[in-house]
């Protein structure tokens, strides 16, 4: 199953272009056509075990009715069913970003880059605060320039998860 999961994750970034570092300077030519944004797996993704530790050590991650879990044997997120990112309520202190939870099997440091997919825009750092542990729910905080088609891709422990999101405005 977590072969499933990281071959999905392969043929997304195959579909993508061959960079997902989220830097400054040439974009690859951008996609044309719908967003292909990251599909609920053929086979349900089991949740990952509890961390033990940290600041939520009996936390169980788990899919809703409107989501699904998606990730390798490193990181987990839960991806909205019809592929689209909203806004956070800018209420909870991240106007116009998005909190965006993982779920971190692999020990280490997250770090995450977005790439737009459709137009040339330049990536927008993530916030990846501290105080998470070492494993286990590690919250961020991904803001992106502008509404469109763009990859998100995590890093951990030389592992990486990427996936492809619209991402909506208000």
């Amino acid at each position: 199953m977590r072969s499933l999961a990281l071959l999905l994750v392969i043929c997304v970034m195959a579909a993508c272009g061959p960079s997902a570092s989220g830097t400054r300077g040439a974009s690859p030519t951008p996609i044309s056509g719908p967003c292909p944004v990251t599909t609920r797996p053929p086979v349900a993704l089991a949740p990952p075990p509890t961390a033990g530790t940290g600041s939520n050590p009996g936390l169980v991650l788990s899919a809703g009715p409107d989501t699904f879990l998606y990730g390798n044997d490193a990181l987990v997120v839960l991806l909205p069913n019809d592929g689209t990112l909203r806004p956070s309520d800018p209420q909870r202190g991240l106007a116009g970003g998005i909190k965006f939870p993982w779920f971190r099997t692999a020990h280490g440091d997250l770090t995450i880059a977005t790439r737009r997919l459709d137009a040339p825009t330049d990536p927008v750092p993530a916030d990846v605060p501290t105080g998470y542990g070492d494993v286990g729910l590690q919250v961020s905080g991904l803001s992106f320039a502008s509404t469109g088609c763009w990859q998100v891709t995590g890093t951990i422990a030389g592992k990486t998860l990427a996936f492809v999101v619209n991402v909506a405005g208000r």
